[in-house]
């Protein structure tokens, strides 16, 4: 049980973190009128609202869950809360791209794609945690211990929609922070943000293969949340300090 407290409390401190981030973010953006840096901060409070119910979620599955025999409202919390988690961490991937945009372009083809992806990623995610298995009873842990996961493809196949839409708008808006930094050459804390967040999204595709391997898919959530908040740390270290709308 301490292992797991411990566990729960890692998780705690990272969502805190994201929240501070996203909040220090705001004040210093909306002083200065920096738009940008507003919509950074809101993804941040995003993805840290998003994490933070997650993690709320497992604890309280973990208290008072019954997966995977009889599930239990816990178990239903928990299952909204992926769905919350997956569509707002999405959501900050596509304010990371709308930030690192070169001043006075617009949105573009590209733009409203990942607009679209990010909509996919939202539905795909209700779809699945939310209405399959929260609404309908159809747990992935229940049905894998029924061993008739097979007859309900819908469900793992709305769940890798939902996790390859939430990939592929984070491998955009790491490649075009990265793009952004190239183009103002610079290097250090923007450089590092940049690549720790292609690290977080490539942890977030290979986090799905290992979800039966309790170790491992700790070892990986760890990683994950320690790239993406050292990616924001640093990542927002950048936005703060450059001049209003740079």
């Amino acid at each position: 049980m301490e292992g797991v407290e411990l566990w729960h409390l890692t998780g705690l401190v990272y969502v805190s973190f994201m929240l501070a981030l996203g909040v220090l973010t705001l004040r210093r953006a909306s002083p200065a009128g920096d738009g940008k840096a507003r919509l950074l901060g809101l993804g941040l409070l995003g993805i840290g609202l998003g994490d933070g119910s997650h993690v709320v979620g497992h604890i309280l599955a973990d208290l008072y869950g019954g997966l995977p025999g009889q599930p239990t409202w816990a178990d239903a919390f928990e299952a909204v809360a992926t769905a919350v988690s997956v569509t707002l961490a999405t959501v900050f991937f596509l304010a990371i791209w709308l930030y690192s945009r070169p001043p006075g372009e617009k949105l573009g083809p590209l733009g409203w794609a990942l607009i679209s992806t990010t909509a996919l990623a939202a539905v795909a995610s209700f779809t699945s945690w939310a209405y399959l298995q929260a609404c309908l009873g159809l747990y992935t842990k229940r049905l894998r211990a029924e061993g008739t996961l097979g007859q309900h493809p819908e469900v793992l196949a709305s769940m890798v929609v939902a996790v390859l839409a939430m990939v592929a708008v984070g491998y955009a808006g790491g490649l075009a922070y990265l793009g952004r930094v190239r183009r103002e050459e610079r290097s250090g804390a923007p450089l590092w943000g940049g690549l720790l967040l292609l690290a977080a999204v490539t942890l977030v595709l290979i986090h799905p293969f290992v979800a039966g391997l309790s170790a491992t898919l700790r070892v990986i959530t760890a990683l994950k949340m320690l790239c993406l908040a050292a990616s924001a740390g640093l990542i927002c270290l950048s936005a703060v300090g450059r001049p209003v709308g740079g």
